[in-house]
């Protein structure tokens, strides 16, 4: 396991106002309310409970989302830099940039960086009777509040990477020890498993891969006895929206099972995949030529 840090400023707002015991009144109407969440937001990066793809977001006055939820990686739709917000009618309107996270090798943290380029809109209905009460409420149901962890919500190839509060690092340890109790060390006796499905420009082996560039996402993941794919986990990962589509396709491999002499085995594996790039490494701006990769990366 790579010992890392994932350093993302500002992850979840914090809604102050939850814990006013004059919560249910709104005391001086959508003025006041409205000046109380822009000190909050403006200004601070916000992360959404689901990582929308669309740049023009409505939700409800529960902070339900309207329309057809389409997702992607955290890692490039996830967050939001909020610069200006307003009542408009029945709603609150935010505005802001998307913010993405690119990994920094040398400084062993995800870097952020705000695209002015991709301007966001979230709209949040809110009626004339509208409360800091009902308000914080929707809010919390768009956005991360600071009791809901990003490891919460993101998908489970990302957790070992993200859990880092140590009772939940703990915990999270103690079950993949358990997942790998039934996984067979390499050995002479042992066979490496065969990959049956297009490997996409994942590299494989039995051994982690070392001194990964900047271009470069490493994975591990178990082969089981029947072939199947098991317990995908980033461990070194590139941002910008590219580890997911490439763990996903992972996790739908099929191998031919490694075997011990004549019975087939459970094996630890590792993948490496490469980004190309007379650079080296993706612009987060897209100054770059568009970063393209068949099927997982388009500008």
């Amino acid at each position: 396991m790579f010992q890392i840090k994932y350093c993302l400023a500002a992850f979840a707002v914090a809604f102050a106002f939850l814990s006013a015991p004059a919560s249910d009144r709104n005391a001086g109407g959508k003025k006041e309310l409205e000046t109380k969440v822009r000190q909050i937001m403006v200004g601070k990066i916000a992360t959404f409970r689901q990582f929308h793809k669309s740049d023009d977001l409505s939700f409800d006055a529960e902070g339900n989302f309207i329309g057809t939820v389409k997702t992607g990686p955290w890692t490039y739709y996830g967050r939001v830099e909020v610069e200006s917000l307003r009542f408009e009618g029945e709603a609150l309107v935010i505005h802001g940039m998307r913010v993405v996270a690119q990994w920094d090798k040398e400084a062993n943290e995800f870097k952020s960086y705000s695209l002015q380029n991709r301007p966001a809109r979230i709209s949040i209905a809110a009626g004339s009777d509208v409360t800091e009460a009902t308000l914080a409420k929707a809010l919390d149901q768009v956005f991360l509040p600071r009791n809901v962890k990003l490891s919460d919500v993101v998908p489970d190839f990302w957790k070992e990477l993200l859990i880092t509060e140590r009772t939940r690092r703990d915990a999270w340890d103690k079950q993949q020890a358990e997942i790998r109790q039934a996984v067979v060390l390499p050995g002479p006796d042992v066979s490496d498993p065969r990959l049956l499905s297009k490997d996409g420009g994942v590299q494989i082996n039995r051994n982690p891969y070392k001194d990964l560039t900047d271009n470069q996402l490493g994975l591990s993941y178990i082969v089981d006895e029947n072939g199947d794919v098991k317990n995908v986990q980033i461990e070194r990962p590139l941002g910008l929206g590219i580890d997911d589509p490439i763990a996903e396709m992972v996790a739908h491999w099929k191998f031919e099972p490694a075997r011990k002499g004549d019975q087939p085995v459970s094996v630890l594996m590792h993948g490496r995949f490469t980004w190309f790039h007379r650079e080296g490494k993706i612009d987060p701006y897209h100054t770059q030529p568009c970063p393209f990769v068949e099927n997982v990366f388009q500008c």
